[in-house]
């Protein structure tokens, strides 16, 4: 590392800062800082960890093989979006649940193979849908952020054997699954980023693999609104709000 250099330091997983992100100096360990390539802006780097490593090692570990169907719940946020790019890049059919029908086409426009929506006026079954789409194969893995009863859904609708890794609590801390899909098989297990970041070795794996799937422009984070560091609260506020697109940024 130089003097100047621009780096992305992975703060959260360094047990001695307590304090977060939202300082003017911290210290870190060297094996804890990556250094950015030209090639990556600062807005992409900024966004560098917690959404591309999260999709990058659940999509990892799943091992979805090409042409296989992995299903998603709350597939209109920002690490919904990137799940079906790299999907796409690696061969593997997307099936998206989501709660907003006009997120359809742009999903699809991004290279959704199959996208369901769930609001009061389309009201899609899931599980009877993913039947129909895959021939009643179901899926082969799905990742939700939802919990919440969305989970009894997404266990019915993977094939027997399959993971359902679950990594969020949108729809409330406590989850609902049917007894019958747990005799099928089916793997329910909790994915968090910062247990699956704890080997060196792994870090860096994903550090070089994420960062050259950003380079080539396959993960895109998708970028908000920026604001000066004197007006975050009006950042926070923007954060908050639902549908807000992209992701906001706090800049200095």
């Amino acid at each position: 590392m130089k003097k100047g250099q621009r780096v992305v330091p992975f703060i959260s997983l360094d047990p001695r800062n307590v304090e977060g992100s939202w300082q003017q100096y911290v210290c870190v360990k060297e094996e804890l800082v990556w250094a950015i390539p030209d090639s990556i802006s600062d807005e992409a780097a900024a966004q560098f960890v917690i959404n591309p490593w999260t999709l990058y090692g659940m999509l990892t570990d799943l091992k979805v093989p090409k042409g296989e169907y992995l299903l998603q719940t709350a597939a209109g946020s920002v690490l919904g979006r990137q799940v079906i790019q790299l999907a796409k890049h690696w061969g593997i059919k997307t099936i998206n649940v989501v709660r907003r029908g006009e997120q359809k086409e742009e999903l699809k426009a991004l290279g959704a193979d199959e996208v369901i929506c769930t609001n009061e006026v389309e009201e899609e079954d899931v599980a009877t849908r993913v039947k129909e789409i895959t021939g009643g194969k179901l899926a082969y893995g799905a990742i939700d952020p939802v919990a919440g009863t969305l989970t009894k859904q997404v266990v019915a609708s993977v094939r027997d054997g399959g993971q359902v890794f679950v990594f969020g609590m949108l729809g409330g801390s406590d989850i609902t699954v049917g007894v019958g899909d747990l005799f099928r098989g089916v793997r329910l297990t909790g994915w968090n980023l910062y247990h699956a970041m704890t080997s060196a070795e792994r870090r860096k794996v994903f550090t070089n693999g994420v960062s050259k799937l950003m380079e080539a422009k396959i993960i895109v984070p998708l970028m908000g609104e920026t604001y000066d560091l004197a007006d975050f609260q009006l950042a926070i506020k923007k954060s908050t709000e639902v549908a807000g697109g992209g992701k906001v940024l706090l800049s200095s």
